[in-house]
């Protein structure tokens, strides 16, 4: 036995464990998400609009933008980085999401910069959207107040719903308006677009989470007090993997969804175009936390 062998824990074989399984379950992980050839620009404009909002920029925000956008246009990139600034900021203070629901409704915004920020933001994507959409984006925007406001701790199988809810599920919804495309409403109400959206939806919010040892972790946390499984890190890091490989494979039911559904190339491409980010800003997302200190050793 080397004195390697001798002095490793029981806890580092166990992540070196977890490690090797996320990588070879996940070979995606192994190379680096592409980047937004105009990330820099993305990054100047979206602090530059924050600031003039009155909100604190976040960082992460352009990072995460520029590698799930990272071959679209550079508008819907910026787009979709103002986006999640508000909704990093709407997760702190989610008592200012009634004021947003006003303002979707029709109500002027208030002097509150969060009302002011979604104002402008809604302005950008909701008139080239139709009621469908709308009443999808309103009623995911309503569910997260309703999720951030609750009380307790849910069980670890009963988080998922809660967790995409609280963490802000309307920001899949916007990957339609920042792509300047719409998701025919028979699509998006089915059984396998639903699949795609959570399983990517769960990915990020439980990314989040676990960055924030919160929700899922949490919840993990108590489940694994009375159990052997090991941390609730790991236990994390294990249900992730296996999410990821569920919305693979909702995503390769796609091609058979929109000929099913008789829409032609241009529509069927531009449906495509939209569950292909929703593989990447998960991919997006798990890259983020692989790069946290308390996650780095399972990237």
């Amino acid at each position: 036995m080397t004195s390697t062998e001798v002095h490793r824990s029981p806890r580092a074989a166990g992540r070196e464990a977890v490690s090797a399984g996320l990588t070879e379950r996940l070979a995606a992980l192994t190379m680096p998400c592409p980047v937004h050839p105009s990330s820099h620009l993305v990054e100047a404009a979206t602090a530059e609009w924050a600031h003039a909002m009155g909100l604190e920029p976040d960082p992460d925000a352009p990072w995460l933008a520029g590698r799930a956008f990272a071959r679209c246009e550079t508008r819907a990139v910026t787009l979709l980085a103002r986006w999640l600034t508000l909704a990093a900021r709407l997760r702190e203070s989610p008592g200012a999401i009634g004021g947003l629901l006003a303002v979707a409704g029709g109500a002027e915004p208030g002097p509150e910069p969060l009302e002011r920020a979604f104002s402008g933001l809604w302005r950008s994507c909701a008139p080239g959207m139709g009621d469908a959409w709308r009443a999808r984006f309103t009623a995911a925007l309503a569910a997260q107040r309703e999720a951030l406001l609750a009380t307790g701790t849910p069980a670890a199988e009963e988080y998922p719903p809660l967790g995409r809810d609280a963490f802000g599920r309307y920001l899949f919804d916007l990957v339609e308006p920042c792509r300047e495309t719409e998701v025919p409403e028979a699509v998006a109400s089915s059984r396998q677009w639903r699949a795609l959206a959570e399983a990517a939806a769960d990915v990020a919010a439980w990314c989040v989470d676990a960055e924030g040892g919160r929700g899922y972790v949490s919840a993990a946390g108590a489940l694994l007090e009375r159990s052997t499984a090991g941390t609730a890190e790991e236990w994390v890091i294990d249900r992730l993997a296996v999410r990821m490989e569920e919305l693979w494979a909702a995503a390769r039911a796609v091609p058979a969804l929109t000929e099913r559904h008789g829409l032609g190339f241009g529509a069927s491409r531009e449906v495509t175009g939209v569950a292909c980010a929703f593989l990447t800003v998960p991919r997006a997302y798990l890259e983020w936390l692989m790069r946290k200190p308390r996650y780095r050793h399972c990237g």
